[in-house]
């Protein structure tokens, strides 16, 4: 499922770039490196609801969660308003592409839950949304 994120966030053309990382831990590796502008992917949890088919089969509901980071990047700027501000067009950008999509024909549609930004110093920022959405285990091959 990340990688259908990636590709919607990817072709809109509205970053600087994305990239898929392992953790938000990871990405404070990347942050030296990265451009203003520049979008992570993170898988976040998942939560599996039980399954409902008692006379067989296996359907199982898993709520899916994953983050947006945002890095926004301005050195004259000791206090972040304007990295603040940049924030902003980032988030709409994103939102536009989420809300609502379905990233698959069997996945609910993504939901945003949350967000909050940190100052990492140097004059750089990041704002992280978390988003949910849903997708079922069957016990069916992959495709």
């Amino acid at each position: 499922m990340l990688g259908l994120i990636f590709d919607r966030l990817n072709d809109a053309g509205s970053f600087a770039r994305v990239e898929i990382a392992e953790s938000v831990q990871a990405i404070s590796g990347r942050i030296g490196t990265a451009e203003d502008g520049q979008v992570f992917v993170v898988p976040w949890r998942e939560r599996a609801r039980p399954n409902r088919n008692a006379a067989g089969g296996h359907r199982q509901l898993i709520e899916v969660q994953f983050v947006t980071a945002m890095v926004s990047r301005q050195h004259d700027d000791p206090r972040g308003a304007e990295r603040a501000a940049r924030f902003d067009g980032l988030k709409a950008a994103i939102e536009d592409l989420l809300a609502g999509w379905h990233p698959d024909r069997t996945a609910g549609a993504c939901a945003l839950v949350g967000g909050e930004t940190t100052g990492l110093g140097n004059g750089v920022s990041i704002y992280a949304q978390t988003w949910q959405t849903t997708r079922f285990l069957t016990g069916e091959p992959h495709g």
